[in-house]
């Protein structure tokens, strides 16, 4: 199969505008591809709030399982291609969410762990298959992204083993979030040995 085989529908970015208006009356949370490495760490304190139409409102809102996608970028060590995936956690805490005209989002098939397809995204992503399908518009690469998932290949597997395989990368997730929390932490923490050291000494 192709990944352009397991996807249910493209759902188009918005940039929105900046403030309120009659025209543009409904307020969202817009994912930018500067927003996705950040939300990968549950980090949702950035991400830029937009005011959109109310047709784009309907059309356009995420739900969760939702894969976003970036499809444009100027890095030139850096492929297009990151990609992000809308959580409950992010809902909870953004309400309606859309993502940038610099980005696109889409929903998987029935049968499809919209985990598994995320991992297995940033996966493809690693191994720099996006270099492979970029074109240059007014010095920004864009990602060509029929092209892409129209050659990508994905395995025909169960719903019941991408399932277990998401289970064993979500464990390695969670140990690696909190080895990032302690290595945050431990700048805190050698101020505060150090501190009870100098109270002990006086």
């Amino acid at each position: 199969m192709k990944l352009i085989d397991i996807i249910e529908v493209f759902i188009a970015g918005d940039w929105g505008e900046e403030t309120y208006s009659k025209e543009t009356p409904c307020a969202v949370t817009c994912v930018r591809g500067a927003d996705i490495i950040p939300i990968s760490e549950y980090d949702f304190s950035a991400i830029p709030v937009r005011y959109i139409n109310q047709q784009a409102y309907a059309k356009k809102c995420l739900q969760v399982g939702d894969i976003i996608i970036e499809k444009s970028g100027d890095s030139p060590t850096q492929s297009t291609g990151r990609v992000s995936l809308v959580s409950q956690e992010l809902l909870d805490h953004a309400g309606a969410v859309i993502c940038s005209n610099f980005c696109t989002a889409f929903r998987v098939k029935k049968g499809w762990n919209p985990l598994y397809v995320y991992y297995y995204l940033q996966f493809i992503y690693n191994l720099g298959a996006f270099f492979n399908f970029e074109g240059k518009t007014s010095g920004i690469k864009n990602l060509q992204l029929d092209a892409a998932f129209a050659a990508i290949p994905i395995e025909d597997i169960s719903e019941s083993i991408q399932n277990n395989i998401v289970a064993i990368l979500q464990g390695l997730e969670r140990k690696i979030a909190i080895n990032r929390q302690i290595n945050q932490n431990l700048p805190t923490l050698d101020r505060s040995s150090t501190e009870a050291g100098v109270r002990c000494a006086a």
